[in-house]
C-alpha cells in the first residue's frame, strides 16, 4: 500500500497547505482523473495464424493534480499518477519503485510524477520562466510532442502584445551521471505571432545533440550488409519548423512544415551521413451544422536507396521525429502497428497520408465521427517489404484504414469514449520470411521486439476497439 499512502500524504499536505497559505494569498487546488480503459486488438502482425499478435485487457489510470497559484506571478503544479496498468497487477506493484513505462507487466513501474514544475514572472521585466517536468510540443506537434510522460525542461518566454518569443532547453536523456557526453539535449527558439483574432503564424528552430555515449536508437536502418545505423548517437540534428493556425471563411486550418539538417557520426562509420528529412502536414475542418467535415493531407520524407543493391546514398533523408506514445492520427497504423518507417509512434516518417472524415452529434450527449485514411510509403525502397527482401521487392502502398469514434458524455465530468479501427495493410508492409520468433526477439529491421509488423508475408486485416471511461474532477 506504499503508493496509496503517498497519495494520502499528498492530499493531507494539500489540505494543510490550503489552510496555512490562505492568509498569504496562495491558492491551492486539487484535481485529477480516474480512467478505466478496455481494449481488444487483433492481428497486429497482419497474420491470422499468429496468436502472439492479439490481446485484450482492462487497465486503470489514476492521476492527482495539485495546482498552486500565488497571485498573478507565481504558479506551480504537481501531477502524480499511476499510468494505465492491467487490472490484477495494481496491488502487486507496491514498493517496486517510481517511474513511467509503457509496460503492462506486473513488474513494470507505472507510478510517478507526470508533471512537476514551477512558473514565475521575472520582477520588473516581461519574462516568464517555467522549469521542471512539463508537457511540451513544438508547432503543431509533428516533429516534437511529449504530452504523455513529459520532459525535463526550462522554458523562458516573453509576451509583447500579439507576439510570443521563447527559448526551450530539454534534457531528453541522461544515461550515466558521471559522463558528460552520455546524454541527449535539445534546444529550441520559437516565435508565435497573432495576426488577428483568427490567424496565428509561428516558427521554431530546434537543435538536438545526441552525444557519442548516449543511447539514441531511432531510426533503425539495417538490411543485409547495406549501410546501417545502429543508433543516432553522435549526431547533431537541426529542425526548422513553420506553423499556421487560422480560419479561412468557414474553414479551420492547421499546417506545419519541417526541414531538417545536421550530421551523424556513428562509431566506426566510414561515412558521415547528413540529415535531410522534411515533412508537411495540412489539417482542416468545416462545421456545417449538424455535421463537421474534416481532412488531412501529409507527407513525411523517407530514406532513398538504402535497401537496394545499387545503393549510393549514405544520408538520412527520412523525417526524424520525437513523439510520445499516444495516437497521433490513425488508431491502428502508427499507434499500434508499424508504419512504413518500420516502427511505431513516428508520425509521418516515410509516410504519405490522405484522409477525409465527418462527425456529428447524433444526440445531445453522443458525438460520432468517421475517418477514412489512404496510406503510402513515401520511399518504397525503405518500406518494410524492401527492407525484408534486401531491395529485391518494392511497393508503395501502405494500406487503408477506417476509424470510428463514439464520444459519450454521461454527465458533466464523466465520459465514456470509444474508438474502433479497421486497417488493411498494403503490399509495402509485407515482410516475407519474418517469423514470429525473429520479430519478438527484435532481430528483424524496425521491429524492435514489438508485437507488430508482418509475419510470414501475411497482410491480414488489423482490427481494434478501445473504450475509456473517464471521471475528471
Amino acid at each position: 500500500m506504499k503508493k496509496f499512502l503517498v497519495v494520502f500524504v499528498v492530499l493531507a499536505m494539500v489540505c494543510v497547505g490550503s489552510m496555512a497559505f490562505a492568509a498569504d494569498g496562495v491558492d491551492v487546488s486539487v484535481g485529477g482523473s480516474v480512467q478505466i480503459r478496455s481494449r481488444d486488438f487483433v492481428n497486429l502482425r497482419f497474420n491470422n495464424g499468429d496468436p502472439t499478435q492479439t490481446y485484450s485487457d482492462t487497465q486503470e489510470r489514476v492521476e492527482l493534480d495539485v495546482n498552486v497559484k500565488a497571485g498573478d506571478d507565481v504558479r506551480g503544479k504537481i501531477a502524480l499518477w499511476n499510468d494505465f496498468q492491467d487490472w490484477g497487477t495494481l496491488e502487486q506493484q507496491q514498493g517496486v519503485g517510481f517511474g513511467n513505462t509503457t509496460s503492462s507487466s506486473s513488474t513494470g513501474e507505472h507510478f510517478g510524477f507526470r508533471e512537476a514544475w514551477l512558473s514565475f514572472n521575472m520582477p520588473g521585466i516581461p519574462v516568464n520562466v517555467t522549469a521542471g517536468h512539463q508537457l511540451l510540443a513544438l508547432g503543431q506537434g509533428w516533429f516534437l510532442r511529449n504530452k504523455h510522460f513529459g520532459d525535463d525542461a526550462w522554458v523562458v518566454a516573453n509576451v509583447t502584445g500579439p507576439n510570443t518569443a521563447a527559448f526551450v532547453n530539454i534534457k531528453a536523456q541522461k544515461n550515466t551521471a558521471a559522463e558528460a557526453d552520455s546524454g541527449i539535449d535539445a534546444y529550441a527558439i520559437l516565435d508565435v505571432f497573432k495576426v488577428d483574432d483568427n490567424n496565428t503564424v509561428g516558427f521554431d528552430l530546434a537543435y538536438v545533440d545526441a552525444r557519442t555515449s548516449s543511447v539514441a536508437p531511432y531510426p533503425v536502418i539495417t538490411s543485409g550488409g547495406f549501410y546501417q545505423f545502429a543508433n543516432i548517437a553522435g549526431s547533431q540534428l537541426y529542425n526548422l519548423g513553420l506553423n499556421y493556425t487560422g480560419k479561412l471563411g468557414p474553414l479551420n486550418l492547421k499546417a506545419e512544415a519541417d526541414l531538417q539538417a545536421g550530421r551523424l557520426t556513428p562509431f566506426g562509420a566510414a561515412e558521415t551521413p547528413k540529415f535531410r528529412g522534411n515533412q508537411i502536414v495540412l489539417q482542416g475542418n468545416m462545421p456545417m451544422d449538424p455535421v463537421t467535415f474534416e481532412f488531412t493531407l501529409a507527407r513525411g520524407s523517407g530514406n532513398k536507396d538504402i535497401a537496394s543493391a545499387g545503393h549510393t546514398n549514405p544520408n538520412l533523408d527520412e523525417m526524424v521525429t520525437f513523439l510520445d506514445i499516444d495516437p497521433h492520427y490513425t488508431f491502428l497504423y502508427e499507434y499500434k502497428t508499424i508504419t512504413a518507417a518500420g516502427v511505431r509512434n513516428t508520425g509521418f516518417s516515410n509516410t504519405t497520408a490522405a484522409s477525409i472524415g465527418a462527425s456529428a452529434n447524433v444526440t445531445k450527449s453522443v458525438n460520432v465521427g468517421l475517418d477514412i485514411w489512404a496510406l503510402w510509403a513515401t520511399e518504397k525502397s525503405t518500406a518494410p517489404l524492401a527492407l525484408s527482401t534486401g531491395g529485391t521487392e518494392e511497393a508503395n502502398y501502405a494500406g487503408t484504414e477506417v476509424d470510428l469514434a463514439v464520444n459519450w458524455k454521461l454527465y458533466n465530468n464523466l465520459t465514456w469514449n470509444w474508438q474502433l479501427g479497421y486497417y488493411k495493410p498494403g503490399s509495402a508492409m509485407r515482410a516475407p520470411g519474418v517469423t514470429t520468433a525473429a520479430a519478438t526477439a527484435g532481430t528483424i529491421v524496425g521491429y524492435g521486439g514489438a508485437a507488430s509488423g508482418s509475419v510470414g508475408g501475411s497482410l491480414d486485416p488489423v482490427t481494434g476497439i478501445q473504450g475509456v471511461l473517464s471521471l475528471n474532477f
